[in-house]
């Protein structure tokens, strides 16, 4: 009996990872109802991993009332699997929340996230996993430090502003508050970038400008945040440089100054779903993710699932909202799932039925080359 694997991410602005399994799953029992389809979504520490993860184990969610990206409250899930409670960072700071003209990193916070860390450690859970993407922050991890119990002071021992303005007046810093908690749990941080925390490829000079920040102002933010990472590190260790440390604004960082550790995002998703023992047992695998080029090829998603498949020599065909540089692409084949003259809008908004349509148009010739 036939069977297929279905590991796509999400496509960004037209649906999740979830959603897009099912239409593919809708595809191919449309095609032939016998062939067997396991649904496998995937995510890379970005937006949508707590469900993805969800999907895959069973668990629950709790809600809890936080700080908010902008400073409001806001409810946000923390969701509960066995001995691990999971957070995703986009859900209480993330740039889903506010629109084009709200994003400015100099009034975003992180603070939510410490809160939200703070309730995971009431339920005395052994694991926090935080899942570290689509933040709308660059404050370095500060907002989260200080609702942990750390202090960072002014000139005038006030507490700075938990933001990334309030980078550059920290001249103290107090590490006596930090919640002794946290010494018993394993703190992983779940991101799929290796950026250090400063300098040209760190968080504020690559990421900055997508959440608000203008590139004449990300000179200067750098050097507050290198600033601050040498204040800490008096008395602290030094992972400014760590890879994953500039994740989130800097949140990566602030995680491993708490004694927690990071992984990517992939393998952390696709090693809890089991990803490869489904892929040994099947005889095709399908991914996908709203666009394709020569960077999918540099730690993506769809690259991922592509070095598991190989492993055990199985065709991987893959769908796109859009596709580039198709000559450095290693798939067995890779379709666009957007009609030529459709502009982007309706793309976006008929994302699910184009995907549908797509792979049931080309399921004659992926079984020819199965």
């Amino acid at each position: 009996m036939m069977k297929f694997v279905i590991a796509p991410d999400s496509f960004k602005e037209s649906m999740s990872a979830i959603e897009a399994s099912l239409q593919i799953q809708e595809a191919i029992h449309d095609y032939d109802a016998s062939f067997i389809t396991q649904c496998l979504p995937m995510a890379d520490g970005g937006e949508g991993t707590l469900e993805t993860l969800m999907s895959s184990l069973s668990g629950q969610i709790k809600m809890y009332e936080v700080t908010g990206v902008c400073f409001e409250k806001r409810s946000v899930p923390i969701a509960i699997i066995n001995d691990c409670a999971i957070i995703e960072c986009a859900k209480v700071c993330g740039l889903e929340l506010l629109d084009e003209q709200h994003k400015n990193p100099y009034l975003t916070t992180t603070y939510g996230l410490g809160e939200l860390i703070l309730k995971a450690l009431d339920l005395s859970m052994s694991r926090i996993m935080i899942c570290l993407g689509g933040s709308a922050t660059n404050d370095g991890g500060i907002g989260l430090l200080m609702a942990l119990g750390v202090q960072f002071l002014d000139c005038h021992h006030q507490p700075v502003i938990p933001t990334m303005k309030g980078l550059k007046d920290i001249e103290y810093i107090d590490w006596c508050g930090l919640d002794q908690r946290l010494k018993d749990v394993e703190l992983i941080g779940v991101c799929d970038v290796s950026n250090p925390l400063c300098g040209k490829q760190g968080a504020t000079y690559v990421y900055g400008p997508q959440k608000g920040l203008h590139l004449d102002e990300c000179e200067s933010i750098d050097q507050a945040m290198q600033r601050y990472a040498q204040l800490i590190e008096i008395s602290q260790p030094s992972y400014q440089s760590f890879p994953g440390a500039g994740a989130a604004g800097g949140l990566g960082y602030a995680l491993l100054l708490c004694g927690g550790h990071l992984e990517r995002g992939f393998e952390v998703v696709s090693r809890i779903s089991r990803l490869e023992d489904a892929i040994a047992s099947c005889d095709c695998v399908i991914v996908g993710e709203g666009k394709m080029d020569y960077q999918t090829q540099y730690g993506k998603t769809p690259y991922g699932v592509l070095q598991i498949a190989k492993k055990y020599h199985k065709k991987v065909y893959a769908f796109c909202g859009r596709v580039e540089d198709l000559d450095v692409l290693q798939f067995e084949n890779v379709w666009s799932i957007t009609p030529t003259s459709m502009p982007l809008a309706q793309a976006l908004q008929k994302g699910k039925e184009n995907l549908k349509q797509c792979v049931f148009t080309h399921m004659e010739e992926m079984l020819h080359g199965i």
